[in-house]
């Protein structure tokens, strides 16, 4: 067993560094856990929301790795703005957690991944990749990939937090053919063949999003992730150039695949969708531009698709992050009639 620690990667998850220490060791992962302290059910999980400061001492003793760096391997490095509400102390009040993360923009469960990024470092992901903002890998020119090649499946993250190496979707084709109730997908992740980026605006607005991620935004950067946030929600095809744009972003809007997204509760979920959004949010947010000016254009755009409807944007959702509570553009689109806020519960 080799007993050397490895060292994070930069921006790398907790969740990430944990399981590829355990690969490393050759342990499984609970024996690690076990070892720094981590193994009571959902301690990892909790870990990776928020590290408290006992936790990060014991770690940093175990493996010498700087309380600072564990800490940004959390998703308290993005509570000031992209998860705004995050709890305080989410190892003593689960539920808590569980009420901020229901409804907070955040992937907790379905995962997105770059193939070859995982190639290249041998499936350690970075944090960023929890959040619907990460939208396309910089580096590669790709979107970021959801759903298994082979069976269009979503792709969870596993246990402890663990990126799974192939899908584990179950295929219904098969089972139904040969009866077997176990039968897996298992093709795996880092094949995929990802959608490459063709316009280098789609990357630009991804480098905006890092900036305004990372702490250090203009007021810019600020009304466009707030403006992305809403768009997410409402873009559709009409709102898309036919020229200079990325075509793949119109064809998807256009799909049944893309359409389909509209009617669930969390259309966030597609890089695709948050891609055109931000591409329409940019556009939108020409200079001097006021939140009226922005909601009346939203609103003459959206005419064009015949909703008389307003879009309902779940209250939980906008108190905890999925629209950037304050968010002056809501407040705009409700008055206008746009959105309505309103309780998908009742």
């Amino acid at each position: 067993m080799n007993d050397a620690f490895l060292q994070p990667l930069a921006d790398e998850s907790l969740a990430s560094w944990v399981n590829a220490m355990a690969r490393h060791r050759e342990v499984e992962t609970t024996t690690l856990l076990r070892d720094l302290h981590l193994h009571r059910d959902g301690a990892l999980s909790m870990a990776q929301a928020r590290l408290s400061e006992p936790v990060a001492r014991r770690v940093r003793r175990r493996t010498g790795v700087d309380e600072a760096v564990l800490h940004e391997m959390t998703l308290s490095r993005y509570s000031g703005n992209a998860l705004p509400h995050l709890p305080l102390t989410p190892w003593t009040d689960s539920a808590a957690v569980e009420q901020w993360s229901s409804s907070a923009w955040l992937s907790r469960h379905r995962a997105r991944w770059c193939a070859p990024c995982l190639r290249k470092n041998n499936f350690r992901w970075p944090l960023r990749w929890m959040l619907p903002w990460t939208f396309a890998c910089l580096e590669h020119r790709l979107y970021l990939a959801t759903e298994c090649i082979r069976c269009l499946s979503p792709v969870h993250y596993g246990r402890h937090s663990t990126l799974p190496q192939s899908c584990d979707a179950r295929v219904d084709e098969r089972r139904h053919t040969h009866g077997y109730d176990d039968e897996r997908c298992e093709y795996p992740i880092a094949l995929h063949r990802p959608l490459p980026v063709t316009d280098d605006s789609v990357l630009l607005h991804q480098e905006r999003i890092n900036t305004w991620l990372e702490g250090s935004p203009t007021s810019g950067d600020r009304q466009f992730a707030s403006l992305t946030a809403v768009m997410v929600m409402l873009v559709t095809p009409a709102m898309m150039r036919r020229r200079g744009e990325d075509p793949a972003l119109l064809c998807h809007l256009r799909s049944r695949r893309g359409l389909g997204l509209t009617q669930e509760r969390a259309p966030w979920t597609d890089p695709l969708r948050v891609a055109a959004a931000a591409s329409v949010a940019s556009r939108l947010l020409s200079p001097n531009a006021s939140a009226s000016d922005v909601a009346r254009r939203i609103e003459d755009m959206r005419s064009l698709d015949y909703r008389e409807s307003p879009w309902r944007l779940d209250v939980m959702e906008w108190a905890y992050g999925s629209t950037l509570r304050p968010n002056p553009y809501v407040d705009e689109l409700v008055r206008r009639g746009v959105i309505s806020i309103g309780s998908f519960g009742h």
